[in-house]
Parts: C-alpha cells; sequence; structure tokens
C-alpha cells in the first residue's frame, strides 16, 4: 500500500470557503484543441470558433433530415448540440443551438405556413436541395388552390430563410431566397426547394441562423 502524502492545491479564503482555481479562456481553448487533435483534426486557437459552428450547421440539418426517418436515432443529433452548446458556453462563444432550438424553428415555419395558408390547407413535405440549408426537411403548409398561373396547389412558393457567416468575433446575418419546383419528387413525393435565382445567391460560408437575433426579439 503507498504512503505517499497527497498534496492538496486548493487554496481557501478566511472563512474556510474554497477559493476557485484561475482558468483563463487560452487554456480551456487548448483543452478542446488537443481533444480534437486526438482524433486527427488540427486546429489552430482562431479556428476552434468556427470549426464548432460547422459541426452545430451539420448536426441541425441532420436532425431536421433525419427525424422523419422512421427508427432512426435522433437522439445522437440532440446531445452533440447539446454538448457543443454547453461547450461553447464554458468558451465564451456566441451561443449555438439545442436540438429544442432547431426543432422550434421548424414548428415556427411551420406555422407561420399554417397561418399564411388560410383554413382551408394541405400539409406537405419540402426538402431544401441547395444552399445554406441544404438537406432540411420540413413540413409546411399550402392552400389547396393553386398560388399562381400555371402552379400546382403546394406548400409555399417562395421561402426566405435567415442565414448568418463567420465566428463570434465578426457575425453577419443575412437571408436565403428559395424557389420551389414546379412539382413534387416522383420518388419521393417532396416538393423540393432550390435557390432563388432572381435574388443574390448567399455569401461563401453562409450557414442556417436557428437562434433570433438582437434585432429578431
Amino acid at each position: 500500500m503507498s504512503t505517499t502524502t497527497n498534496l492538496s492545491l486548493q487554496f481557501y479564503d478566511r472563512s474556510g470557503a474554497p477559493i476557485p482555481a484561475s482558468v483563463t479562456r487560452e487554456h480551456l481553448v487548448d483543452l478542446t484543441r488537443a481533444a480534437f487533435e486526438h482524433s486527427g483534426t488540427h486546429l489552430g486557437r482562431d479556428v476552434v470558433d468556427l470549426h464548432l459552428l460547422e459541426i452545430v450547421d451539420k448536426a441541425a440539418c441532420s436532425l431536421l433530415r433525419d427525424q422523419w426517418t422512421d427508427g432512426f436515432p435522433v437522439a445522437a443529433y440532440t446531445e452533440l448540440l447539446t454538448t457543443i452548446a454547453a461547450l461553447r458556453s464554458v468558451l465564451g462563444y456566441a451561443p449555438t443551438p439545442t436540438a429544442r432550438d432547431v426543432n422550434a424553428w421548424a414548428l415556427g415555419l411551420r406555422r407561420a405556413s399554417a397561418e399564411a395558408a388560410g383554413a382551408d390547407r394541405d400539409i406537405h413535405e419540402v426538402r431544401i436541395c441547395e444552399g445554406p440549408h441544404t438537406g432540411i426537411v420540413l413540413g409546411l403548409y399550402g392552400p389547396k388552390a393553386p398560388q399562381a398561373l400555371n402552379a400546382l396547389p403546394g406548400p409555399p412558393l417562395v421561402l426566405e430563410l435567415p442565414t448568418e457567416r463567420g465566428d463570434s468575433t465578426d457575425m453577419e446575418y443575412g437571408t436565403a431566397y428559395y424557389q420551389r419546383l414546379r412539382q413534387p419528387g416522383p420518388d419521393t413525393g417532396q416538393w423540393e426547394y432550390i435557390l432563388d435565382r432572381g435574388h443574390d445567391f448567399p455569401a461563401g460560408g453562409s450557414r442556417p441562423r436557428f437562434l433570433p437575433t438582437g434585432k429578431d426579439a
């Protein structure tokens, strides 16, 4: 049995309360980098923030895609989004959505489409095929009557979805404009959306924005 004395480095104030250790953000960022390095991903200090944002982008879009698949375990995406949100809070970065936030965003779009469609409406499964929101699958309402000449009844003809780009030090916000194809996909029955050629395309590096900004509040 070892007889080595365990030396405590804990300090206490005059009242006997423990004094928390001082840990810098740089140290926490380096611990995060070391974890990624262990998996084979080398990150400089200046790209950890952006790398975490890109993980959130992939996980959130995958959550909204795969939750429609019978039997698919969405728990992995849910836990990943929660873990990244918690880690970013510890590191002092801008907040990112949890799965609850992502689902609330999708539900908000559905409710808005229901209100716009009126009382005589149907719900449709739609998929974003290009742009920052690629892969997202949503349930959206549309009126039972055509919304334009020579258009089939279906979900909204156009979608305007919020975007963001950059990291916590320089975040820019924008909008991605999508247009509905003329008819649903013959194999999936989903209504597909592509970027609207009548608007400027989103800037490079744009991601879906699931959390409101200050101006949205």
